[in-house]
């Protein structure tokens, strides 16, 4: 599934962690074991839902006046499965209006060698940074804080 910004990442990731599990129990691809099956399937039945969601591509809404303050927003987390970064810009208008949308995201499952949860979040936080390094030169705003 072609998702360069990471907006189905959580539904992805699901995906991406039953994967890992067959390769955990040196299963080609295609061999589901009885054990995943379910989930296997229930994931599959899922995917046509991914047709209705809409996404708007413009991040200033209709009608939102002169933009006076713009901010990024980036939140990570993690649990053993592995872990995830979304980055929110927040616009605020010459009216005090405030408008935030969901600009990027990104997860990945945990290697498959054990590590810690504090070392699984200073990764995700890592990502975030890097996701901030790259929206801060691709966004066309001068000042964003």
């Amino acid at each position: 599934m072609f998702d360069p910004l990471g907006l189905v990442a959580p539904f992805l990731l699901q995906g991406k962690a039953i994967l890992q599990e067959m390769c955990r129990e040196g299963k080609d691809w295609d061999e589901v074991p009885d054990v995943l099956r379910s989930r296997w399937e229930r994931r599959r039945g899922e995917v046509c839902m991914l047709a209705k969601l809409k996404i708007p591509h413009c991040y200033k809404p209709d009608g939102f006046k002169e933009i006076k303050s713009v901010t990024l927003h980036h939140f990570s987390d993690t649990r053993m499965e592995g872990y995830g970064q979304c980055s929110y810009l927040r616009l605020i208008d010459t009216n005090s209006n405030v408008h935030s949308s969901l600009v990027m995201a990104k997860s990945r499952v945990a290697p498959l060698k054990p590590v810690t949860i504090p070392s699984l979040e200073l990764t995700a936080a890592v990502v975030s940074v890097m996701s901030s390094t790259f929206l801060r030169k691709e966004l066309e705003y001068e000042h964003i804080s």
